[in-house]
């Protein structure tokens, strides 16, 4: 599915259901938002590893803006900014409040600036195989000095 965020179109995909039957009322489960790694991959390098929790939660597979099956855009909005703002866009568009969200390497970044910019947003962040900043001068440097 695709939904406008702004001035893309953002693809996602949903595994399990967000309501439940538990007797004779309807429960409630958590909504998780999965964030890819990359940029440059889609979610499909997340389903595998996290299908088997859509028995506990609704997941919420997010491609950025530019990647996977969301629209293509103008390498002037491939900015951790721009990828921030979108995913907190994409909640609000889907009316999607107080999601764990997910981000796995570059997702695992573009959830932490969620979860600083947007602090009232996330109800959890768990972030996996990710870094927190990265320095390309000091990566550099140290490509240089192993050779």
């Amino acid at each position: 599915m695709r939904v406008r965020v702004g001035d893309v179109r953002l693809y996602f995909d949903v595994a399990g259901m967000e309501l439940v039957p538990d007797g004779s009322i309807m429960r409630e489960r958590p909504i998780v938002v999965c964030l890819h790694g990359g940029p440059g991959f889609d979610h499909s390098t997340l389903k595998p590893l996290l299908g088997s929790l859509e028995d506990e939660a609704q997941l919420i597979f997010l491609d950025h803006r530019g990647q996977g099956r969301s629209d293509e855009s103008t390498p002037s909005r491939w900015t951790l900014d721009t990828w921030i703002d979108d995913v907190a866009a994409f909640c609000d568009v889907l009316g999607i409040e107080r999601p764990i969200i997910l981000g796995q390497s570059f997702g695992g970044m573009v959830g932490l600036g969620v979860a600083i910019r947007y602090p009232e947003l996330p109800a959890r962040l768990v972030v996996s195989s990710s870094l927190a900043r990265f320095r390309v001068e000091r990566a550099l440097a140290m490509f240089e000095e192993l050779g």
